[in-house]
């Protein structure tokens, strides 16, 4: 298989490049950003870093490689933290829609959406985020997280509401143009290490809080559920470019991606039966204080 992978200089496509490319079914990478810095070359696959501009729509340089894949992986946002705002947000859903309807029209054959956990992040204020298991895709979108930090506070919103269009968007390119698509509402996937014990309350890698009560610890909760990791990271991903869509329900699926968090809200079930996967990781058990998170 050979993958084209936008944002390419980032944190998720750096762990996906080693992890994809270390597999004996990728045969090449192809990453796609505005600027990069050195990366290391995967094991297996080959890789080119291919300088482009997504939201400019004639640029010749991430068309032309659209040509040589049979997947896109789009990871690329104008910024790729929930503290978008709504320029932002036009700006990454206009970069989705031309890189999509590019892809569908050149012979891409699946086109992977790293969607968000924020699509239904209104969520957190309900019952249902306490409620193992009982968020589904099959509930409306809710889009927009709401978290306070020692800053102020923050809403997700504009953040979400591109991801959430563009799930509709590459689904319905799926059912007209003969590509397939997923949808990945992925969760949390720190730099680096990505361990659990450093995410933080406050809803983002920007920010923190010094002191929690109540709501501050419910919202730890919450947002140590969406933890991802890395392992499961390249796991979603690999599921989501290879699974068998016969037995989709459609041409174009949403899908949940987040670890097997012990007591999460977040319901796995549907990765498990449309693309095969099972997390490998669980936050509570790599944190080893099941019994000390706060539960409401």
């Amino acid at each position: 298989m050979r993958i084209a992978i936008t944002g390419g200089n980032g944190n998720l496509a750096r762990k996906l490049i080693a992890g994809l490319g270390a597999e004996p079914w990728c045969q090449a990478l192809v990453a796609l950003d505005r600027r990069f810095d050195p990366i290391e070359p995967p094991a297996h696959a080959s890789l080119a870093c291919i300088e482009a501009d997504l939201r400019d729509g004639g640029d010749r340089r991430w068309r032309d490689a659209l040509a040589s894949v049979d997947a896109v992986i789009h990871l690329a946002a104008q910024n790729p933290y929930p503290e978008a705002d709504w320029t932002d947000s036009a700006l990454s859903f206009d970069m989705t829609a031309l890189l999509a309807t590019a892809a569908a029209g050149s012979g891409v054959r699946r086109f992977v959406f790293a969607s968000s956990n924020h699509v239904m992040g209104g969520y957190k204020e309900t019952d249902i985020a306490v409620t193992p298991g009982a968020l589904t895709e099959a509930l409306p979108p809710l889009p927009g997280t709401r978290w306070r930090h020692d800053g102020g506070s923050s809403d997700s919103t504009p953040y979400a509401v591109a991801k959430l269009m563009g799930e509709r968007l590459c689904c319905t390119l799926a059912a007209r143009d003969g590509m397939t698509a997923v949808a990945l509402r992925i969760g949390w996937c720190q730099p680096g290490e990505n361990h659990p014990s450093t995410i933080s309350g406050s809803g983002t890698p920007h920010s923190r809080l010094d002191a929690m009560d109540e709501t501050d610890r419910r919202d730890l909760a919450w947002f140590r559920g969406m933890w991802l990791s890395n392992r499961d990271l390249v796991g979603v991903f690999a599921a989501a470019l290879r699974a068998d869509p016969a037995g989709w329900p459609a041409p174009g699926i949403v899908v949940n991606a987040v670890s097997g968090n012990a007591g999460m809200a977040w319901s796995m079930a549907r990765a498990a039966t449309l693309l095969g996967f099972v997390p490998a990781d669980d936050a509570m058990r790599v944190l080893g204080e099941a019994d000390d998170l706060p539960r409401c």
